[in-house]
């Protein structure tokens, strides 16, 4: 679980999604689909993020969970022989 209490994450929490996520504050209100101020309003704690937020950023979270996991795998399997044919 990401958040404390779901129904009201803190700054704090959200400025560690961030740095999980990579996220500035530009990608994250992006990624939110909210303005940059009404992000920035949230990590400075003047207005409080509801918990539609808090379960998009969980969502966020975890698709990009998802997507290390899937390059991890390729990584892996990558290791496919090459054939290589002259050719004259």
């Amino acid at each position: 679980m990401l958040f404390f209490d779901i129904d009201n994450p803190s700054p704090e929490e959200i400025k560690i999604w961030m740095k999980k996520n990579d996220f500035t504050i530009d990608s994250g209100s992006f990624a939110l689909g909210i303005s940059k101020r009404q992000f920035s309003r949230f990590l400075s704690g003047e207005t409080n993020a509801k918990r539609v937020h808090s379960l998009a950023m969980q969502m966020v979270w975890l698709i990009n969970e998802n997507k290390k996991s899937i390059i991890n795998e390729n990584k892996k399997t990558k290791n496919v022989k090459k054939i290589s044919i002259p050719i004259k």
